[in-house]
């Protein structure tokens, strides 16, 4: 096995929770033990997966089958059935299993440590070398799925993509948030995307140090000279090498949250799924080739959706406009827009002008749920559903604009006018109802 190829397979199961720092000192854990009840490794096989794993039977049927599923929703989204068969590796304790039944010197480390990986080995030769890849996973949840689909793009494309979309769209099928179903994390991952909202596409995009940096941790305890021809032992882990886990973790939850957005946002959806598709075929074209025209566009989305993230959040509906023809309002002229209740902030066609006065009416009702009474562009108690407006200028925005049924205000700022109706972010989806304004210089 070629160790540096390592690098490019690594995966770090953050959807599993944090990997423990408290490693075993000696001994017990690397080995089977003569006082322990060890369970039984279990088989399974298919034309296209062979899972051997320490869980209970039930558990193991379980994983299986989410293995499989897993498998056919990657082939479905790249296009490709599986090449072969993926060797697969799931451990629960690693008490269960002798050296002989782990078949490579780093799997316990990676098991204990890493949380999972996909090694690849190089099979054949000249034009007919292709890669086999084997999966060592721990069974936390998420883990053996995230890994399964690094294998199924090593061994039916040859090639896994830049870490940022490797990792991002491991994450993706692993999650199964659709765009009907919103954003899907825990409290503490949407509280650690929150944190980041300042992170650039660059950034993202540049994802990729702290990985090499837990390979390189690996590949200088295969060449220790201590472990030559044997096992490396969980307690060669670190505490730094457990802290660049917990770094790498917080890394590829925003690198999934970033392909999760170009996914499901109809602004770069079909546009994404060709990069992707270029990425693991091996074709040699950049992210800026695509998405050189909106870069700042993808820039301000992204950010935003760090900063309003929540459970449901549909990318979709939140979308901003940014084909709309936006002009100024003429002395003497009125200018027409509709807006959406189920939808964020959309593109209201007109320029304002700092300082500059504007009067509005609104007509029309809307409703926060199915089963809530409607209201008018006022809104109700704590200015639900009330017509709220920003105004953007050079991807920023000003303060909001508490707008209503009719009235007058002041542009804060030059720029372009978007328009809402007010509610959580993550609560658009069973909105219902639109209100017609009209704006006039006064």
């Amino acid at each position: 096995m070629n160790k540096l190829r390592l690098l490019a397979l690594l995966a770090i199961g953050f959807a599993s929770g944090p990997v423990s720092s408290a490693l075993p000192a000696d001994g017990p854990a690397d080995s089977p033990s003569s006082t322990s009840a060890h369970r039984q490794v279990l088989d399974y096989k298919s034309k296209r997966l062979h899972v051997q794993t320490d869980l209970a039977p039930a558990e193991a049927e379980a994983l299986y089958a989410r293995l499989e599923e897993t498998l056919k929703f990657a082939a479905k989204y790249w296009g490709r059935d599986p090449r072969g068969q993926i060797e697969c590796y799931v451990v629960e304790d690693l008490d269960n299993w002798s050296d002989a039944e782990l078949p490579h010197r780093l799997a316990r480390v990676i098991v204990s440590g890493v949380g999972g990986a996909t090694v690849p080995r190089a099979v054949g030769t000249g034009s007919r070398t292709r890669n086999v890849p084997t999966v060592f996973a721990s069974s936390r949840p998420g883990v053996a799925e995230h890994e399964i689909v690094h294998a199924y793009c090593t061994q039916t494309f040859g090639s896994t993509g830049p870490e940022w979309y490797r990792e991002g769209m491991a994450e993706m099928v692993v999650r199964g948030c659709t765009r009907e179903s919103g954003v899907q994390c825990s409290r503490e991952q949407f509280a650690s995307l929150r944190i980041g909202k300042g992170t650039t596409v660059q950034q993202i995009l540049s994802v990729g140090t702290t990985g090499r940096q837990i390979s390189a941790a690996l590949k200088l305890m295969m060449d220790d000279p201590a472990h030559d021809g044997h096992h490396v032992s969980s307690a060669a882990w670190t505490q730094r090498d457990s802290d660049n886990v917990v770094q790498a973790r917080d890394e590829y939850l925003r690198s999934w949250a970033f392909c999760y957005m170009l996914l499901h946002n109809p602004n770069y959806a079909k546009r994404f799924r060709t990069l992707g598709k270029q990425f693991v075929t091996k074709q040699p074209r950049a992210f800026d080739e695509v998405f050189a025209a909106v870069r700042d566009e993808i820039n301000f989305e992204y950010s935003f959706l760090l900063e309003h993230v929540a459970e449901g959040y549909r990318i979709d509906l939140c979308r901003w406009d940014w084909r709309t023809r936006f002009r100024p309002l003429d002395l003497g002229r009125s200018h027409k827009t509709r807006v959406v209740a189920a939808r964020g902030f959309q593109a209201s066609g007109l320029s304002v002008v700092a300082g500059a006065r504007y009067t509005y009416q609104a007509d029309g009702r809307w409703s926060m749920s199915a089963d809530a009474n409607d209201t008018d562009a006022d809104g109700c108690v704590g200015n639900s559903g009330r017509l709220v407006g920003v105004v953007m200028d050079a991807f920023e925005l000003s303060a909001p604009l508490l707008l209503g049924r009719h009235g007058s205000f002041e542009a804060p700022t030059s720029g372009r006018l978007y328009l809402r109706c007010n509610d959580p972010w993550n609560e658009v989806a069973d909105n219902a109802g639109q209100i017609a304004v009209t704006f006039r210089s006064p």
